[in-house]
């Protein structure tokens, strides 16, 4: 029964991010009409989790073994969760965060694929060193981001402010995301650790 509700989750999740995505990229339905458009939102950690997460979800409902990839994707979607959450609610407003795609890829998608990596996707444990690999999403996209800021410069291409006080600065929080991330995949570790 945990198996069918969690590939019924996992295919719900699927949908729903490729719906978004699909909507927010090719300015489709009232989704769409509330974005600029274009691939330009793949430059977003919350776009590239929630594509990784449903890429791993559908992977999941064809019956692939992606347990650790699973792992993976939650953590990083979970530190959408709790950013969102817990720093840019209060700072912008939950209105501004909640709505629209947001609603979906901030909210839905994040917890639906908590829930079920938590609740109901009871396959494998996993030991510290899988909590390690968990932080591969996060640490590519530090990597991206670092690389994008030193090949093309700050004006532009800080699209989160990370550089705006300056290199210590923009290099201690890029050191802090992957080590949260990591926090944050211990936690989700601890009903199914090894």
């Amino acid at each position: 029964m945990k198996r069918t509700i969690s590939k019924t989750i996992n295919l719900l999740i699927g949908i729903i991010v490729l719906w978004t995505w699909l909507s927010v990229t090719f300015r489709l339905g009232r989704l769409g009409a509330q974005s600029e458009g274009g691939l330009g939102n793949l430059r977003y950690f919350t776009v590239l989790s929630n594509l990784l997460q449903c890429g791993v979800s559908l992977a999941y409902c064809c019956g692939r073994k992606v347990s650790r990839w699973k792992y993976a994707s939650t953590t990083a979607i979970a530190f959408t969760f709790f950013v969102v959450l817990f720093f840019l609610g209060p700072a912008r407003g939950y209105d501004a965060v909640y709505t629209g795609a947001n609603f979906w890829s901030h909210l839905v998608v994040p917890l639906l694929a908590m829930v079920d990596f938590l609740c109901f996707d009871r396959e494998g444990t996993f030991t510290l060193r899988d909590s390690v690999y968990a932080m591969f999403p996060m640490l590519a996209y530090c990597l991206f981001y670092t690389g994008n800021l030193l090949l093309n410069g700050v004006e532009g291409n800080d699209w989160y402010g990370f550089a705006k006080a300056g290199p210590p600065a923009a290099a201690a929080v890029l050191l802090a995301l992957p080590a949260v991330n990591w926090i944050l995949a211990l936690l989700l570790r601890l009903p199914r650790k090894k």
